[in-house]
């Protein structure tokens, strides 16, 4: 019978954490409620921008963020699945202080790689905070300028893989109507507490 206590105080210890792991995985990151309806073409003061009669990618995202290679490598999957090519602006998060050299990491090199991504230096988030983006991972797709798809693409933290937000992202690229716009988005704070909000 001590066996068994003593076993369970063993295997306790990790359940707990692995609970806790679990839980982390599975809970979504804050998620603006006024992310712009239409397109604010002032905003993006990119050269690429090629109007708004097309369709728009936007995505919001921290350079160090672990997550959010989940949300790149699966958006890397469903390119083949584009019925064209849509206009992709990537908004990579600069710290105060820090230089335009900041944002290079391996997911600012998997962007690079689709060829088709213009990549912007968000200085102390101004763009995330003018479209109400506060999660690393967040997209926004825009047809015709209007919103018709905002959140996360993968089924959890760090996890890739087929998901509902994902298929609904895709329509969206497709234009294909979706039931629901709003999906939550699994990543990191775009700005951390130690970064200055």
């Amino acid at each position: 019978m001590g066996w068994k206590i003593a076993l369970s105080m063993l295997l306790l210890p990790g359940l707990i954490g692995m609970t806790q792991l679990v839980s982390y995985s599975s809970q979504p990151g804050h998620v603006g409620q006024s992310v712009p309806e239409l397109l604010p073409c002032s905003l993006l003061g990119e050269e690429s921008f090629r109007g708004a009669d097309q369709t728009t990618v936007l995505i919001f995202y921290h350079p160090h963020c672990p997550c959010t290679r989940a949300t790149i490598r699966c958006m890397e999957r469903m390119i083949a699945s584009f019925a064209s090519q849509p206009n992709i602006v990537a908004y990579a998060f600069i710290p105060s202080g820090k230089t335009d050299s900041w944002i290079e990491s391996e997911t600012t090199d998997k962007l690079r790689s689709f060829g088709n991504v213009s990549i912007v230096a968000d200085h102390d988030a101004k763009a995330s905070r003018q479209f109400d983006v506060a999660t690393s991972g967040h997209v926004l797709v825009y047809n015709d300028a209007k919103l018709r798809f905002s959140g996360g693409i993968t089924p959890s933290r760090g996890h890739e893989g087929t998901c509902d937000s994902g298929a609904a992202f895709l329509n969206s690229i497709n234009g294909e109507s979706n039931q629901r716009v709003e999906w939550p988005v699994f990543g990191c704070a775009i700005v951390s507490p130690s970064e200055g909000a």
